[in-house]
């Protein structure tokens, strides 16, 4: 178990096309996440909850906010920070990444 006081964490959702933010202590990837299950998702506001609550559906999300947590916990307690900026990416940083990050 790891105690978690007086940290901060950002959480910054962006997309590859755009450029990878800077100073990133943690980066994560979903642009090979699929969308195709998620009908007409482009339509929608990237923070719709139909949009996340879909994507969020698909077992490999569960999988990687499950693996980002771990590693977080871990790099939390190796590092010693208190300040710790953690990205997700995928290509235009409106759906895959927002659902993880939200």
């Amino acid at each position: 178990m790891v105690e978690v006081e007086d940290i901060t964490i950002e959480l910054i959702s962006f997309g590859h096309s755009f450029g990878v933010p800077q100073n990133i202590d943690l980066l994560y990837s979903v642009r090979h996440f699929s969308t195709a299950n998620v009908e007409n998702y482009q339509q929608y506001d990237r923070r719709h909850k139909r949009i996340q609550n879909e994507l969020l559906n698909l077992v490999k999300y569960e999988d990687i906010i499950k693996m980002i947590t771990e590693q977080l916990l871990s790099f939390i307690h190796n590092q010693k920070k208190n300040s710790i900026k953690l990205a997700v990416g995928c290509e235009q940083g409106q759906h895959r990444s927002v659902a993880v990050i939200e």
